[in-house]
């Protein structure tokens, strides 16, 4: 069995070498990015399962990332590392489409099974051949695409769970806390800003920018739900 590939980008030679050494424990193959090189087209060329970046190196650059990967490479997971703790850094990161952000650059264990999770969450998407058509969004599960009204709605991987899990759970009430869990898994270490983040920008991608919403609607005191 082939191992899977991660790249990896970061300008730091030391916090580069500890997060090839821990993928590579876990039967990783790693492909790094030299400092002065552009990612994007090793990207295209490796298709890697996961993309690592650092933010500081990238930030200008995370939005075309994502573009790339909707277009090309829709089963890698695109995690972004931040060496501050800046709750600012790591929104714009999520809103610009990356599928996870981790503070610090030392919780390498954290890193690696955070990887782990969403190629799993990716893989479980793509087993499905379904299409699922709620009014005028249509969901292809198979291929991860997305239209309203017959014109595609360019979504993040993440961005796609929350709205798989809402719209095959109608009315189904959702707290901040069980959609983490399901989105981002039981080991994922986010917050609930995280999730009213991520409502808010797949809101936009569906054409609302104003409250109330028609498709998901906020319950307050309780959660989320597509209506």
């Amino acid at each position: 069995m082939t191992a899977p590939k991660v790249l990896v980008a970061t300008p730091d030679p030391s916090v580069e070498k500890e997060i090839a050494r821990h993928f590579t424990s876990a039967g990783f193959r790693v492909v790094s990015v030299p400092p002065d090189q552009d990612a994007l087209p090793l990207l295209k060329k490796e298709n890697p399962r996961a993309f690592v970046i650092d933010y500081a190196a990238a930030q200008d650059k995370i939005g075309e990332i994502n573009r790339l990967l909707q277009e090309t490479n829709r089963k890698t997971a695109l995690v972004v590392l931040t060496g501050s703790r800046k709750s600012s850094d790591r929104i714009s990161a999520l809103e610009n489409g990356a599928d996870e952000c981790q503070a610090g650059t030392e919780a390498f264990e954290e890193l690696v099974a955070k990887v782990k999770a969403l190629i799993r969450r990716i893989d479980l998407v793509d087993t499905s051949p379904n299409t699922i058509q709620i009014r005028d969004i249509e969901i292809n599960i198979e291929t991860h695409e997305v239209t309203k009204s017959g014109k595609p709605v360019d979504l993040t991987y993440t961005q796609f769970k929350l709205l798989y899990l809402l719209v095959t759970h109608r009315d189904t009430i959702f707290s901040r806390e069980e959609i983490l869990e399901k989105v981002w898994g039981e080991k994922v270490y986010v917050t609930d800003r995280t999730v009213d983040v991520h409502v808010k920008r797949l809101r936009e991608k569906l054409g609302e920018k104003t409250n109330p919403s028609r498709y998901i609607q906020t319950i307050h005191g309780m959660g989320y739900r597509f209506a």
